[in-house]
């Protein structure tokens, strides 16, 4: 077996990996958690540096494609990655704080302005 270099990941790596993997449909659990794997090892995070990071077997049109026009859900990856938090955390006070960044550029508009309009004025 070739694990030379490998002996020190965390048993509790896997199990998140699993949880997260069940969230997703089996034919994007591969190249998502690819793509997260490879975000975990950037200093970015960003999805072409993670793509990049990998010795991937498929084209880059392949992740891109599973982001964006993929059949999953990223609101049940949320919830798991939010079960793998409690899971970890058990029964200490989590604090989450939430940044509509992104939501705030798909509904701008002339008539309502975004966040960034505010930031923008000042």
């Amino acid at each position: 077996m070739l694990n030379k270099g490998c002996s020190n990941i965390p048993r509790e790596l896997g199990d998140w990996i699993t949880i997260l993997g069940k969230s997703l449909p089996l034919r994007a659990v591969g190249t998502c958690l690819e793509l997260l794997v490879g975000a975990m090892l950037t200093r970015s995070g960003f999805v072409t540096q993670s793509w990049v990071m990998l010795s991937t077997q498929k084209h880059w049109t392949s992740y891109y494609k599973c982001l964006r026009q993929g059949k999953w859900s990223w609101l049940s990856l949320a919830r798991a990655f939010v079960r793998v938090v409690i899971q970890q955390v058990g029964g200490e006070i989590i604090y989450l704080a939430i940044d509509d960044t992104l939501a705030a550029q798909l509904r701008k508009s002339a008539r309502k302005p975004d966040s960034s309009s505010a930031w923008q004025q000042t």
